[in-house]
């Protein structure tokens, strides 16, 4: 056990970074479970909860904290395991009982694969296709050779291996990934195109513990509907991409994701995908985090996006060579509490899709870090004349857990709208953003009247909306539809919704939807 004094001075240290967020108590329900979890893994570690409490909280709510947790604590007879850990938190009811063990992710039939747009100096017709498998796996194969790049992932869920290469590409070409058929979607530069929009994603399962609780889950039965409406929506022919901003699935291990994704179909993944990572993608519960969290590093591996990182990769000459910076291990200097991120490199990107540009970046790092970034991505759109419309797609809607006021999406547009390129797409009201974190689906959040949308209403606590939003840049207009699935009253158009788009298609069934921006380009 670490003497007290020497205790309070290393809490001291760990929570001194200026991403700390102190909770208040009580904390939010939705983290009843991670801090349950938390709290005793660190507990453990320290011989008592005390310690832990103190990395999260101050003065009279960390004792509330100890007075929470010390019962629960006593049930750990050594320095236990997670599965003991979380055992004990279900027993004590702040998690959901597992009632069947988690599975190791097991090589599925069909690849887990990753289609990404190329970084937007590259080529236009580059795209980087990349397979995830257990680290126990064979190296994926890409039309009979080897990728590009294989390798374990590194520092973070680390159960897993990318393979991953630059290619050339053509619409509909069709690549043979391990034998299967990979038919990839690449419109042409300039025409018009659509794609699926949703951040914050939530499920909850009886194999997969989902630290974070999602209020919603079995009222709009997110663990079967969510994947079936991204296949239904994402896999129509009418849609180029799909996109998930950020707490993606709210998994610090992993295994939740691997879970998602094993009901995503081939030819959903088939499709171009763009994510940003959000605070629970760092953080589970809140900054600094600890030891147990990810740090962004799980989400940039899994999801595998071309950005500045691999700007030098091309489809010729990259071989052996990871589109990852690693530079930066998120454990170094810190114990039980704290940890880096990754760099910037890794979760900044700008790219074009169609008629689209799209600028991806994270909050969680400072707005001197991304300035010279944000410079150089619109530099690159305002000399693109084939983009039309120019969105900047990020996770934080407010500041604060983690993000700072000029680094949440409307502070970050604020910014940009007057950098040169940016200005000209503001100039003609082209200059979009896209983003989650206030858990709702609506138009036009903090006053930012058709020029902010918010795609979050996906199972968390919130607005209580659950659907599905479309960006449609076809016939010289830009539109934005929204399917409702669950409406803030609680009607429910699931089977309608769900049964006229696999008939007709979701163009075919834009009656059901409701249009939150349709504008001449």
């Amino acid at each position: 056990m670490i003497a007290a004094c020497a205790l309070a001075a290393f809490v001291a240290g760990t929570v001194a970074d200026v991403r700390s967020e102190r909770l208040l108590w009580p904390p939010p329900s939705k983290f009843r479970c991670a801090l349950c979890v938390e709290v005793l893994r660190i507990g453990a570690s320290l011989g008592g909860v005390e310690g832990a409490c103190e990395g999260f909280f101050d003065g009279d709510a960390r004792m509330d904290c100890h007075a929470e947790y010390a019962a629960v604590f006593g049930r750990l007879a050594t320095a236990a395991d997670v599965g003991a850990v979380e055992a004990a938190c279900a027993s004590g009811g702040f998690c959901e009982p597992i009632t069947a063990p988690v599975e190791a992710l097991k090589t599925a039939a069909a690849p887990d694969v990753r289609v990404v747009k190329g970084f937007g100096t590259k080529p236009y017709d580059n795209v980087r296709v990349s397979v995830i498998a257990p680290a126990s796996a064979p190296a994926a194969t890409l039309n009979g050779a080897a990728f590009d790049y294989h390798g374990a992932f590194q520092y973070k869920w680390t159960g897993n291996a990318i393979s991953s290469s630059m290619v050339k590409a053509t619409d509909g070409e069709v690549l043979d990934i391990n034998g299967a058929s990979l038919k990839v979607t690449l419109p042409r530069q300039g025409d018009g195109v659509a794609g699926v929009l949703i951040a914050d994603p939530c499920v909850a399962s009886a194999s997969v513990t989902s630290r974070v609780g999602c209020l919603f889950a079995k009222k709009f039965q997110t663990e079967a509907r969510t994947p079936a409406l991204l296949n239904l929506f994402g896999g129509d022919a009418e849609t180029a991409f799909w996109g998930v901003l950020g707490d993606n699935w709210y998994d610090q291990t992993g295994e939740t994701t691997a879970s998602v994704f094993a009901k995503l179909s081939l030819e959903l993944k088939a499709k171009l995908m763009l994510t940003v990572a959000g605070n629970h993608d760092y953080w589970i519960v809140a900054p600094p985090g600890t030891s147990a969290d990810q740090f962004g590093n799980g989400h940039m591996q899994w999801y595998a996006q071309d950005a500045k990182a691999a700007e030098g990769l091309l489809p010729e000459g990259a071989n052996g060579t990871a589109p990852f910076d690693y530079s930066v291990d998120p454990s170094r200097g810190h114990w039980l509490f704290g940890g880096n991120l990754p760099q910037i490199n890794n979760g900044f990107y700008y790219n074009q899709i169609g008629n689209l540009g799209f600028i991806g970046f994270s909050g969680a790092y400072t707005y001197a870090e991304t300035l010279p970034l944000l410079k150089e991505a619109c530099a690159w759109a305002g000399e693109e004349a084939s983009i039309k419309v120019l969105l900047l797609v990020g996770h934080w809607d407010v500041k604060g857990m983690g993000a700072t006021k000029e680094m949440d999406v409307p502070g970050l547009y604020d910014g940009v709208k007057a950098l040169p390129g940016c200005a000209a797409f503001e100039a003609k009201k082209t200059l979009k953003f896209v983003m989650g974190h206030t858990h709702c689906n609506v138009p036009h959040p903090h006053g930012h009247v058709d020029t902010g949308f918010m795609v979050a209403g996906q199972g968390m606590e919130g607005c209580g909306n659950y659907g599905v939003p479309v960006v449609d840049s076809t016939a010289g207009r830009f539109r934005i539809h929204y399917f409702p699935v669950v409406a803030r009253n609680g009607t429910d158009t699931y089977d309608e919704v769900t049964s006229c788009v696999a008939a007709k298609g979701w163009r075919g069934c834009l009656s059901m939807a409701e249009t939150w921006l349709d504008q001449k380009i």
